[in-house]
């Protein structure tokens, strides 16, 4: 079933059937206020950490789902009649429905009642705040009197103590309402710091005053979630809407919640706006800012002034990479909803969607790293300050913390791929902007004085160096890039060939980068081919290249084995690795297209397991079909995709990219957002829900598929020495025109493709004068026009 579909210019997601699959989100940010915001008024709020900075309350994995959320109900007081501006949480099904997910901003727009609605969500650029702009019109002929509430549940500091610990957290709750401000207040007198569930009793109160306010006189509001809901209903139906009695009674416990409520008359064709705010103000300042920060958006051309902000800023971000291709699909995914999503998982990270409840995770170093190349291209500045945060979080012998927050806590794992991901941000960063001096900047281990970025980079080969085992593959540990290998090993350690063909990339980028800065390291070069000698020497199983080896040199991931026969990631890697035999690295390729492909996308690994084997690891718990256990995973499908591309092979590339496309499945069946990449998607090893997406959002495919599509596919990616011209496309596409800025100048690029080709020699001509080579030197200048023709080779 469709149940909304792209706007016209591709910018705005226009869902139409209230009843989605599940619920189908967005993010609304600033960089320090965070929010989701579902189609159904559902989502999360918190100030810039969702386990220390938690605002409001979400459940997961809760019936009925997406609850609570950011509510604004409405009561006819002359009929009785209860409504909510979205169609959740009351339920009542409207005459007319959208809800519009666009870039940074979400709109629902209903009929109910004669009573025309939208209600607007977004985070101004420079407030800690969301604000619900509202507008409500009567189309009826006669003059309505309505009740207007606006409703949140508090959470207040600490999401995981908010969780495990109710019973007593309740105690340090504190809300009350300040008629001569108009606004009510909340806050906790105890805060708990600690990134994990603990006891500890620290002596200090959340630092934060949240504050929820409206541009219409309050007349009534309440304080707790037991007397606005009442003790045997949920949001569907709250009590003190039904008999109009809200206590308008401050709270010092309980579960706390904001309610506002406010009355307005609409004459027949009249609207009003009713906007509501919902912020956070430091203690620190809040006797100096009380009074005047909440009412700051009370005025709609102060709002609207806002959106425009927010609307011209992601219009900044897409700018920088612009592509016209024959597909028009590809276009609106290219130019608008993979950059976005990519953004998004940059600034929030993995720690809050749908999913997930933002409570355990912190970053990951790894999807941290890779986040990075998210952003290279038109917010170098960001890209540059994350590099830094993730220096800090290495130690001197090249180990780096797993997870962590942004207050620096940390936790040390065994996974052997952390840290060489470093590498990647690093390298990619300064090919894209040419600055090698990030390389001197001064950041400190986590246990050692400053040092810089490059001693940083050199620790990282250290740890590799410490860290190969007997075949001179790496220790796997508790896993590497796939998590649920985690116990492969058993006494010996066990060993990753996908972790060996990772070093070997990273270090011949390491290598590179070197040379560009007049540095020769024999001994790395040395490490760098050894461990790529061991690959061909120990782990070619064929076909294929095998995924590990376990405990007394079990191999896994080979023909010999009865499940997991073959693993995405080393048919990929080995030709992003630039492994020497050619004609292994065609076959491993061959092999992935054969074994793993599937109507739904290619699978992480084949057959799936079916039986538990703790040798193996938490693969082999997981059903069979989904997650790492054969789902059709999507972020190691766009290695698959970028080494289809290495090898000149753009049908097969743009195939895999097509079939993962969001859009492409009948939502019925794929049930996720049909905008944004999900984790993974159920494959036919469990053929009841094959086709289901599940995780979405908060994955590195996104970062990856933009950077891939633009750099491999179209095959205009940065080097060293300015832009490299290598397309892989699908040989039906005739033409197609880019626009990237790179290095202050905006390269206009326009490809022919009139011999059919997927891949081929390029003939470049910039500015009208033909060039040698494939690579688009820097250039002082705005505008440089280039045009490329692709041919057959000789």
């Amino acid at each position: 079933m469709n149940y909304g579909s792209f706007s016209d210019d591709g910018k705005e997601f226009v869902i139409s059937n209230v009843k989605t699959p599940t619920p189908w989100i967005n993010y609304i940010y600033n960089g320090n206020y965070f929010a989701t915001i579902s189609n159904n008024g559902g989502g999360i709020s918190y100030f810039k950490n969702p386990l220390h900075g938690r605002i409001t309350r979400y459940r997961i994995n809760d019936i009925p789902s997406d609850r609570p959320g950011k509510y604004i109900y409405v009561k006819d007081n002359e009929t009785g009649q209860i409504w909510s501006l979205s169609w959740q949480p009351v339920g009542k099904n409207p005459e007319a429905y959208k809800a519009i997910h666009g870039f940074g901003y979400t709109r629902i727009e209903s009929k109910i009642e004669d009573i025309e609605s939208s209600v607007l969500y977004f985070v101004p650029e420079n407030d800690n705040r969301e604000i619900w702009k509202s507008v409500l019109k009567n189309t009826s002929g006669k003059k309505r009197k309505l009740s207007i509430f606006g409703y949140v549940e508090f959470a207040l500091g600490h999401g995981l103590i908010d969780i495990i610990n109710q019973c007593d957290d309740q105690h340090f709750n504190r809300v009350h309402f300040d008629k001569n401000i108009n606004t009510l207040f909340a806050t906790k007198t105890y805060w708990v710091t600690n990134t994990s569930g603990t006891q500890q009793q620290e002596n200090q109160e959340w630092d934060q005053w949240a504050y929820f306010t409206v541009n219409h006189p309050v007349v009534k509001y309440e304080t707790m979630r037991e007397r606005f809901i009442g003790l045997y209903r949920n949001e569907n139906n709250p009590e003190a809407i039904e008999t109009g009695n809200l206590s308008s009674a401050d709270t010092d416990f309980g579960n706390t919640v904001g309610a506002l409520q406010i009355d307005i008359e609409l004459e027949p064709g009249e609207s009003k706006d009713v906007i509501f705010s919902l912020g956070v103000i430091p203690k620190i300042e809040f006797e100096e800012k009380k009074n005047t920060v909440p009412a700051l958006f009370n005025d709609i051309r102060t709002v609207e002034k806002a959106l425009t902000s927010v609307k011209e800023k992601w219009d900044k971000f897409f700018d920088c990479a612009v592509v016209k291709t024959p597909d028009a699909q590809v276009n609106t995914f290219m130019n608008y909803w993979i950059q976005y999503q990519a953004k998004v998982a940059f600034e929030v990270g993995r720690v809050a969607s749908y999913y997930y409840w933002g409570i355990s995770r912190g970053f990951g170093f790894r999807d941290t790293s890779q986040d990075v190349i998210a952003v290279t291209i038109a917010e170098p500045k960001k890209a540059f300050d994350r590099i830094m945060f993730l220096a800090h979080q290495i130690f001197t012998d090249g180990k780096a913390y797993h997870h962590f927050y942004n207050e620096g806590q940390g936790e040390l794992t065994k996974h052997c791929d952390d840290p060489l991901w470093f590498i990647l941000a690093v390298t990619e960063y300064i090919k894209e902007t040419g600055d090698f001096s990030i390389l001197s900047e001064k950041v400190p281990f986590v246990d050692k004085e400053d040092a810089d970025i490059l001693d940083h980079m050199f620790a990282v080969v250290k740890f590799v160096e410490n860290n190969l085992a007997k075949h001179n593959l790496p220790i796997f540990g508790r896993g590497d890039w796939n998590d649920t290998l985690d116990y492969i090993g058993g006494d010996d350690g066990g060993e990753s060939v996908w972790g060996a063909m990772f070093y070997v990339a990273m270090l011949n980028s390491f290598i590179e980068m070197l040379g560009q800065i007049g540095i020769t390291r024999t001994d790395i070069v040395a490490l760098r081919d050894k461990i790529s000698t061991s690959i061909d020497q120990y782990c070619w199983d064929g076909e294929w290249y095998i995924r590990a080896f376990g405990a007394k040199d079990r191999k896994v991931g080979s023909k010999e084995n009865k499940y997991g026969k073959i693993f995405i990631n080393t048919q990929s890697w080995p030709v992003i690795a630039n492994l020497p035999n050619k004609e292994r690295l065609i076959s491993s390729l061959d092999s992935a297209k054969k074994y793993l492909d599937s109507e739904f996308g290619p699978k992480i690994c084949a057959p799936a397991y079916r039986e538990i084997d703790p040798n193996i690891g938490l693969i082999t718990r997981c059903v069979a079909g989904k997650k790492e256990n054969a789902a059709v995973f999507n972020h190691p499908t766009t290695w698959l995709i970028q080494a289809e591309c290495m090898l000149g092979r753009g049908n097969n590339a743009f195939h895999y990219y097509k079939t993962l496309l969001p859009n492409r499945v009948d939502s019925d069946i794929y049930q996720a957002e049909p905008y944004v990449y999900s984790q993974y998607i159920t494959s036919d090893e469990h053929a009841t829900t094959a086709g289901k997406a599940s995780h979405s959002w908060q994955t590195g495919t996104a970062a990856w598929m933009y950077r891939i599509s633009f750099d491999y596919i179209l095959g205009i990616r940065p080097t060293y020495s300015g832009l490299l011209i290598d397309p892989a496309i699908p040989s039906q596409w005739d033409k197609f025109h880019v626009e990237r800025l790179f290095r202050g100048t905006r390269y206009i690029i326009d490809v022919e493709n009139p011999d059919a080709l997927e891949h081929g020699i390029v003939e470049i001509c910039i500015d009208g004068q033909k060039i040698e080579g494939n690579i688009l030197p820097v250039v002082d200048k705005e505008v440089c026009r280039v045009t490329v023709t692709m041919k057959k080779s000789l």
